[in-house]
């Protein structure tokens, strides 16, 4: 057993160096904050860690920016990343790198099982090149670049298809369910905008698998890890749903813009080696973030070689595989093109559930990357092109393997110069160091460089007018205090923490009302009496009876956690019930 652990831990190595070598530019300045996205995206990190740190309170509710808006039951907040311990001992910014670094060296991982156990590619360099075209693709360091920290678990994508398809092709029930745990991780940790890539890719995979193989298995097998990821994912998702559900909830984005990709872009997408952030080729809606995936001529040559072989290949014992691949590719790269026709695949899905919020089909190409890598790896086995058996040829191949490694790296590495160039935060976080008040600041202006909204609630402000498209109606008066009453009721002391808010009030003869200066959101309730939006002064209203004097509480939990807990709880028991049979 020494032998394959020392070879396993140098394969990690190797990959925890490319993984830092592709994020170096992120370190130039090390504490230095991001700006625009990235303010928002740290911030809401920073509002879990004050939440829990400085609060001793479960991140349920975010009292720093909008009025008043869910912590827990955000799609794009992450609840179980790296990130949050690796902040206990580094500065936030910092802690971030890592985490991103991290998530590529994850990356890495999964693409080396998937190519080498999977499809069974022999040859290391291959191996290596291939996990740098999906890896160190030009999509995902865009979108980390942006500060969309939401992508970083597209890098859970491999080990999860790694672990589906070895179910489907005859595995066991623990690889399924290490496949759901892996998306339900991708849900918790902020990844919704990576499902639909999921659903669709491993969806069309287990048809096409099924159809090629004349078994029940491969969609048996994706009904069980979605299920499962449900399951798993229920303490994040039932709240989220429930949430966005609610008639509280406004979606500020435009969700039905119509966007495609021309001829020309995506030739610059794939190819174009100098493509940048602020490019732009043709007239299209979004940044150019949200399109451009640099892989490189040999990258793409490979994956269309790769799935024309898949497509004529004679039948045998992996025809199914490389066809499954391949056809989840061409639906993947359909998807990305956008809506180029009425019946464009992106077009025709808009009308599906979830699918009809994914407003930028061009995010697809994330997915397309994936299999197509895989589907080219899975050809060059087949056609025994993985192994060569002179000298000189293996070492021609690493030499080519490595240069393109290396111009992948470099060119999409780029993206991160000038990112966190923003100067440090002032301090830290300290052990339950609680404010005594909620400061609401209308001054801040969220859209501005150097992190406006994670500066203030850093020194205890709540920014007002805040950057965020998801968020509750902003029912909350930033002339009014956090805690008020009508009438001869009267309101002696109050203490601010961020999911409760305690009050001491002095009775009034008749029933009077209590108003909390925060928005309004399915969840919050009262000692004192029922609560609910009040549509005179737009705030919380908490019903008081007569006989009320005295100190209550006002709270906060996420609707469905209970019952998200509880199906969580469950799957755990059945897993683990299977697992032993």
């Amino acid at each position: 057993m020494q032998v394959p652990t020392k070879r396993a831990a140098s394969i990690c190595a190797l990959y925890a160096a490319l993984s830092l070598l592709m994020c170096a530019p992120l370190f130039a300045q090390p504490n230095g904050v991001g700006h625009f996205d990235w303010d928002q995206h740290l911030f809401y990190y920073a509002s879990v860690l004050k939440s829990v740190i400085e609060y001793a309170q479960w991140p349920f509710w975010n009292p720093w920016y909008c009025g008043g808006n869910v912590l827990w039951q955000n799609p794009q907040v992450a609840l179980f990343s790296p990130a949050y311990p690796l902040a206990l001992v580094l500065s936030l910014p910092l802690a971030m790198k890592m985490n991103i670094v991290l998530h590529y060296w994850i990356g890495f991982i999964g693409m080396h099982l998937l190519l080498r156990r999977v499809v069974r590619v022999r040859s290391m360099p291959l191996v290596i090149y291939l996990s740098c075209v999906f890896v160190a693709g030009g999509a995902l360091a865009l979108h980390v670049a942006e500060g969309h920290s939401t992508m970083l678990p597209a890098f859970y994508l491999p080990l999860q298809l790694f672990w589906l398809c070895r179910a489907m092709s005859g595995g066991t029930i623990r690889d399924a369910l290490l496949a759901a745990a892996v998306a339900a991780l991708t849900v918790i940790n902020g990844g919704l905008h990576i499902v639909p890539v999921m659903i669709v890719g491993f969806g069309t995979l287990a048809l096409a698998a099924a159809a090629t193989q004349r078994s029940w298995r491969p969609l048996l097998t994706v009904v069980v890890v979605g299920a499962a990821g449900i399951a798993y994912a229920a303490p994040k998702l039932v709240p989220v749903v429930a949430y966005i559900e609610s008639d509280s909830f406004r979606d500020h984005r435009p969700l039905a813009v119509r966007d495609a990709m021309t001829v020309e872009m995506v030739e610059h997408a794939y190819l174009d080696s100098h493509q940048t952030r602020r490019s732009r080729f043709g007239d299209h809606e979004y940044g150019w973030h949200e399109y451009g995936n640099y892989i490189g001529a040999p990258a793409v040559l490979l994956m269309i070689a790769a799935l024309l072989w898949a497509l004529v290949r004679p039948p045998g014992d992996t025809r199914w595989l490389g066809m499954s691949l391949a056809l989840a590719s061409v639906m993947l790269f359909a998807l990305s093109l956008g809506n180029f026709s009425p019946i464009a695949p992106a077009t025709l899905m808009r009308g599906l559930p979830l699918f009809s919020r994914f407003r930028l089909p061009s995010r697809y190409t994330i997915g397309f990357a994936l299999f197509a890598t895989t589907t080219a790896g899975w050809a060059l086995h087949d056609l025994s092109l993985d192994v060569v058996r002179t000298r000189r040829g293996q070492i021609a191949v690493a030499a080519l393997c490595a240069l393109a490694s290396f111009d992948l790296i470099w060119r999409n590495g780029s993206h991160f110069v000038g990112v966190f160039d923003q100067r440090p935060l002032d301090h830290g976080f300290s052990l339950l160091r609680r404010s005594a008040a909620l400061v609401t600041d209308t001054s801040i202006d969220a859209m501005k460089q150097d992190a406006p909204m994670l500066r203030a609630l850093m020194s205890d402000r709540s920014t007002f007018t805040c950057y965020e498209s998801l968020r509750l109606n902003q029912l909350a008066d930033p002339a009014k205090p956090l805690v008020f009453s009508d009438g001869p009721l009267k309101v002696e002391t109050s203490r601010f923490t961020p999911n409760r808010i305690d009050v001491t009030v002095v009775g009034a003869p008749d029933a009077s009302r209590l108003f909390v200066n925060q928005n309004y959101a399915p969840g919050w309730r009262s000692t004192l009496g029922p609560v609910a939006a009040d549509p005179q002064y737009r705030n919380i209203a908490v019903s008081v009876p007569s006989w009320a004097a005295g100190a209550h509480s006002i709270v906060f939990t996420p609707p469905g956690l209970s019952f998200g807990f509880v199906v969580f709880a469950l799957a755990i028991l059945a897993s683990a019930r299977s697992l032993r049979r």
